[in-house]
């Protein structure tokens, strides 16, 4: 679709492990709904499940982990495969007047994993990826890594180190992407950034003003 046709929008929130991305999604999709706006939130599919999965065969073939066994260029593009199908009702959401769509990560945590895990296939991947269209605006949750990993403690459903979360901050940052970021502080508590997303929000979404 030619962006400059569009009649819908796209706000995507993103940022690493532990930023608060899924809750701010929710309680921002409530606020819009609350203004009257038809909204669709596409929620990331944890791909936890799969990891451990892999890991339990890795372990009995003798590898570290899933990892080791199938290398970095295959699990990311496994991942990538799984957000681009998670993503495909966009495209439609944008022919809608008035409607918009909250994405709780993009393409751009495919590419910056990529980084991360020292994969070759970034170019591939934007390949794979290039009939999706640009966001309105990409909320970026910046958090500092000890916050991050005590609010995935809390969780209690996995955990992560600080130079995992450290170097994932890092890998977002190199991104090409990153200067249209619109970066907001993510280590205060729900209300403060709630109240930042929605004037960001209000900036991009003219049914609002």
């Amino acid at each position: 679709m030619n962006d400059a046709v569009r009649l819908g929008r796209l706000v995507v929130v993103s940022g690493i492990d532990g930023a608060g991305k899924t809750t701010q999604l929710h309680e921002l999709a409530s606020w819009l709904q609350g203004q009257g706006i038809k909204v669709q939130c596409l929620l990331n599919q944890s791909m936890l499940p799969v990891r451990r999965s892999l890991d339990a065969i890795a372990q009995e073939d003798g590898f570290s982990d899933h990892l080791d066994m199938l290398g970095a260029d295959t699990i990311r593009l496994i991942s990538a495969c799984g957000k681009l199908s998670a993503l495909a009702p966009v495209q439609e959401n944008l022919k809608v007047p008035g409607m918009v769509t909250l994405v709780d990560r993009y393409t751009y945590c495919q590419y910056a994993a990529v980084r991360l895990q020292k994969a070759d296939n970034e170019s591939f991947l934007r390949r794979l990826n290039r009939a999706l269209p640009t966001p309105d605006i990409t909320l970026f949750l910046d958090v500092a890594p000890e916050i991050a990993q005590e609010r995935i403690r809390q969780r209690g459903i996995d955990d992560e180190t600080l130079e995992f979360l450290t170097d994932y901050r890092a890998a977002y940052r190199s991104l090409s992407e990153y200067e249209s970021f619109t970066v907001i502080d993510g280590n205060g508590d729900l209300d403060s950034v709630q109240q930042q997303l929605r004037t960001e929000v209000q900036r991009v979404l003219p049914m609002l003003k």
